[in-house]
């Protein structure tokens, strides 16, 4: 179970660093991060099937939607200087509690 969960980890690193890449890529046209975004998210999906013998799908979908939908906008902030609202905040906190209670409870 240990190791299914450190697969859906780097799935969810993969995924993250590609979808943060997308932007760099200006619509495909700059082939590093265009490079960079297909690996990656071929990565994410690979380790994300392989995951799911050992994890249910609702809980590892949970998990993995839910960690994109938390950092991209800190990722976004960070790097892109997009704004956070209040009630985003409280919004992601929100997601962040109720995975955990999924993965925990569910």
């Amino acid at each position: 179970m240990v190791t299914a969960y450190l697969m859906l980890a780097a799935s969810i690193a993969f995924e993250m660093v590609s979808a943060s890449m997308t932007t760099a890529t200006k619509g495909w046209t700059v082939l590093k991060p265009t490079v960079i975004t297909v690996f990656g998210y071929f990565m994410s999906y690979f380790l994300f099937g392989l995951c799911l013998s050992d994890i249910d799908l609702s809980v590892g979908y949970a998990t993995w939607g839910a960690v994109g939908t938390v950092v991209t906008p800190i990722v976004g902030y960070l790097i892109y200087k997009e704004k956070i609202t209040k009630i985003g905040i409280v919004a992601l906190v929100m997601i962040i509690v109720f995975t955990i209670t999924l993965n925990l409870w569910g």
